[in-house]
């Protein structure tokens, strides 16, 4: 399919147009990482503030700053480029870059996180039944360079709706919402981890559904999108919603520069583990040396993503 609308080009333009420095890696502890959330109202968000919060509070000499991003291409491209240092990113999306990067990229996993669920939402009374009611109507497909917007694309394209068939918006998710309770859209695309916050916020003070994908529809789109996966939404998830909603879905990762040093990561891979989120299977990427050091601990083992051949992501002029 084509993914016009989807950043992987973006990604790969802002990356080639960019220098590559040769460097000399310095393997000592660093004392503030910069972590590339989500978008407000979402679940990377909300896991990214209350991580960085009990991760702070417990580790005076190691600071973690959330910074809210565009979503999964976004936070790619930003570690790639040196802005960031850790991230969280859909597995799907992440595969797909990685599949098709050509440069050693310098993402490397630390740990998945939770199943993402595709949340397409509607007003209870509206007359949009299925994703084929989409045609001709104002749709939010997700920010620029968020998975969102990839999953969108794939869904409709399966149910043979172009984005230029929808009168598409690019909205966040809390942005979304707000637009679905004034009227102001028929319907939204959400990929996060269920409950959403802005959903259930949406759905306290609006009647709200949840279309659900046929069963067939969704064996197709998994057959065609392997790195997807079947997700329920059980009934009760949000207020008004008396079934289960079948969708698909994506798993969250947690990754990292591979210039992120060693010690620092093992901690972050401790903390992530403590709160019993971590997975390690299904991940497309080869792990960061520190995670998998802390995992060989526990009796786990893990591939080690490649080293960087002399080459260090583009300086951060950022804050």
């Amino acid at each position: 399919m084509k993914h016009s609308t989807f950043a992987i080009k973006t990604v790969f333009a802002a990356i080639l147009a960019s220098a590559i420095f040769l460097f000399s890696a310095c393997n000592s502890e660093k004392t503030n990482i910069r972590f590339g959330s989500g978008n407000k109202g979402g679940l990377y968000d909300q896991f990214a503030a209350t991580f960085t919060a009990k991760f702070n509070s417990e580790h005076q000499d190691l600071q973690i700053f959330a910074k809210n991003t565009a979503g999964s291409a976004a936070n790619i491209r930003l570690i790639e480029e040196g802005f960031i240092d850790l991230g969280i990113v859909q597995a799907d999306i992440l595969q797909d870059y990685l599949m098709h990067s050509r440069l050693v990229s310098a993402i490397s996993a630390v740990a998945g996180l939770y199943t993402e669920s595709i949340q397409i939402v509607v007003s209870a009374d509206s007359d949009i039944q299925s994703v084929a009611d989409l045609t001709g109507k104002k749709v939010s497909v997700g920010e620029g360079e968020s998975g969102v917007l990839r999953n969108a694309e794939i869904i409709l394209e399966a149910y043979g709706i172009a984005l230029e068939k929808i009168d598409a918006k690019h909205l966040s998710f809390k942005n979304a919402a707000s637009a679905l309770k004034a009227g102001e859209i028929d319907a939204f695309f959400c990929t996060a981890g269920i409950p959403t916050p802005s959903i259930s916020e949406l759905a306290a003070s609006k009647s709200i559904r949840i279309l659900s994908l046929g069963q067939s529809d969704i064996t197709r789109i998994m057959n065609l999108h392997p790195e997807l996966t079947a997700s329920e939404i059980p009934a009760g998830t949000y207020p008004g919603q008396d079934s289960t909603i079948q969708t698909l879905g994506a798993k969250a990762v947690l990754v990292a520069s591979q210039l992120l040093d060693s010690a620092s990561v093992a901690k972050i891979t401790a903390e992530v583990f403590a709160v019993g989120t971590q997975q390690t299977a299904g991940i497309p990427a080869g792990f960061h040396p520190g995670a998998a050091a802390f995992y060989k601990t526990n009796n786990l083992s893990v591939n080690i993503a490649a080293p960087l051949p002399g080459r260090g992501p583009i300086p951060s002029t950022g804050d």
